[in-house]
């Protein structure tokens, strides 16, 4: 009986070892269409070989809001607690928040199901770039757990590359001879 005792708890211990552990490494989070876009006059999306980039028109401290849809293609379900840092930052875009349907950022996306999600994203510093100069944004970093214990920062590739160009003189109200770079 003590042998099926230690036995039992032996194991009880390595599985409860084993779930946070796997979900530590995995990262079952996608992004994908369909796509919407809002806050900019004007919007297209094309294909450069493999890439599907999605171009919007600047608008100096304007919103712009991408929407699309995040997968959780794994086991467990998913919290997603907002926005976590990049590691690198497009110059033209700087993220704000990441929501659900309901306009909340703490959300949980169940094992194999999907939450359609709204990205906002603030346009500035067109005065640190030249005229023709250009920014994208492909991917989204996302603060998240599982079970209520492991929490991680995940990294999601966009369905598309998001790319805007700093715009012309006369679109960007803060630039000067000085602020901007020649070209």
């Amino acid at each position: 009986m003590r042998r099926i005792l230690v036995a039992g708890l032996i194991a009880m211990v390595l599985l409860l070892g084993a779930v946070p552990t796997y979900a530590a490494l995995t990262s079952p989070l996608t992004a994908e269409g369909p796509t919407g876009v809002e806050g900019t006059s004007a919007s297209a999306v094309f294909n450069i070989g493999d890439r599907t980039v999605r171009q919007v028109r600047y608008v100096d401290r304007g919103t712009l809001v991408y929407t699309f849809t995040l997968a959780n293609d794994g086991a467990l379900p998913m919290t997603i607690d907002g926005l976590a840092p990049m590691s690198t930052k497009a110059t033209l875009f700087t993220y704000k928040r990441l929501v659900d349907e309901r306009d909340d950022s703490h959300f949980t996306i169940g094992a194999g199901d999907s939450a359609v999600v709204r990205l906002s994203v603030l346009m500035s510093a067109c005065e640190r770039l030249s005229a023709r100069a250009g920014s994208f944004a492909s991917e989204v970093r996302l603060r998240t757990s599982r079970l209520g214990v492991v929490d991680k920062d995940v990294t999601v590739v966009l369905p598309e590359e998001i790319h805007t160009g700093s715009a012309r003189e006369a679109f960007c109200p803060r630039s000067s001879a000085s602020s901007r770079p020649p070209g």
